[in-house]
């Protein structure tokens, strides 16, 4: 309900309250529950405390998740909370898989829930209430059994896991960012944590804090049995990636077409304007800054249609992961990408679908074709 303080405010846009709340460092937590049909569990951070007296934790979970599904069926859920080592675990539940518990050491917790043996802490709920809260289910658990071990959290703080050290640890990661980058590894070469220790002269924690960073930016994945590798890029995954954001634009183009209210569409303008300025000439002032920019001018375009599905179709792209490798192999780009997004911008506030249309389309093509060009120019692959 509106009051009198809140009348005539516009509402906050999705796009600024995901970059905003990202500052608020938290905790790291996987959260798990049984059903007959198996073990299931994901990364969580909306997790905490609710009260002392009865002991109730909340947890706020993806309704279209699978465990949160598997979560309403078994009535309970286990937290795991995790240390500052096991990042690797965090971002292995994050991700889709059909065993998220391959290589995980399990037991069975006091409710017959599946827990990490080695997590920083475990507590296991009993569901005693749930409530719908826009694309999110928050679950009220009573807590029935609760332990933990020495150590320090996992924390996560601005899109990466880690430690408290942010300053040294987020200098670190830049420099192994930049080599990956540089080509200084070859295309699916192994990154031990040893060996970048001693190449980049820190500590194992500061390390693999990078690794789970470049992880999550895509740059490098873990597998199994050869540990972190360099993961190759060329014109097939570009391709598929970005012809899949396209796909979602223009839907979103189509259903939104002559019906954005005016506040969303100064919103993006406000989005395109940001980001242009950090494009000067065929030059970045600032490209991290105009990765940012850029990724929330979209992300805020496909907020547009308001369909929580279309939004989680676009952040499972990883768009920010391709555009580094393409776009930060070299300070040079075009001017072309921002009159593009200008005519999306421009289309969108006329109402004119068709010029929307052709400029997403025309975007498109010059993402990939900015691919092909760096591609030539480092033999093929990335």
């Amino acid at each position: 309900m509106a009051t009198s303080a809140s009348a005539g405010i516009p509402a906050c846009d999705p796009a600024t309250f995901r970059h905003v709340v990202g500052h608020l460092a938290s905790g790291v937590t996987l959260v798990t529950t049984r059903t007959a049909a198996g073990s299931f569990g994901m990364t969580a951070s909306s997790v905490t405390s609710l009260s002392l007296s009865p002991p109730m934790m909340l947890a706020c979970l993806n309704t279209t998740s699978t465990t949160c599904a598997a979560v309403v069926e078994a009535g309970a859920y286990a937290v795991n909370v995790l240390g500052q080592g096991q990042g690797h675990l965090a971002q292995q539940f994050a991700t889709p898989s059909a065993d998220k518990f391959t290589g995980v050491r399990v037991v069975e917790g006091a409710l017959g829930l599946p827990v990490l043996a080695d997590a920083l802490a475990r507590i296991e709920c009993e569901v005693v209430e749930q409530v719908q809260a826009a694309t999110h289910t928050v679950f009220l658990g009573r807590v029935l059994h609760a332990e933990a071990a020495p150590g320090s959290p996992l924390t996560y703080f601005r899109g990466g896991f880690g430690r408290f050290e942010f300053t040294r640890d987020d200098e670190v990661y830049q420099r192994a960012r930049r080599q990956v980058l540089d080509r200084a590894y070859a295309p699916d070469a192994v990154l031990s944590l040893d060996d970048l220790a001693y190449t980049l002269d820190v500590d194992k924690p500061a390390a693999f804090y990078a690794l789970t960073r470049l992880t999550a930016d895509g740059l490098v994945r873990r597998d199994p049995d050869r540990g972190y590798v360099v993961v190759p890029f060329d014109t097939r995954t570009s391709d598929a990636t970005f012809d899949a954001r396209c796909a979602i634009e223009l839907g979103v183009v189509d259903m939104v077409i002559g019906r954005v209210p005016a506040d969303e569409l100064a919103a993006l303008r406000a989005r395109f304007e940001a980001m242009a300025a950090l494009l000067v000439g065929d030059r970045f002032v600032d490209f991290d800054g105009y990765l940012d920019a850029n990724y929330a001018f979209h992300e805020t375009l496909v907020a547009l249609a308001r369909s929580a599905p279309l939004t989680t179709a676009f952040a499972q792209l990883h768009i920010r992961s391709v555009m580094t490798r393409s776009f930060g192999a070299t300070p040079v780009t075009s001017q072309r990408f921002i009159e593009a997004q200008r005519g999306i911008t421009e289309g969108l506030e006329r109402g004119d679908g068709a010029a929307a249309r052709a400029a997403v389309h025309r975007y498109t093509e010059l993402a990939k074709q900015r691919v092909r060009q760096i591609l030539e120019q480092t033999g093929g692959r990335l």
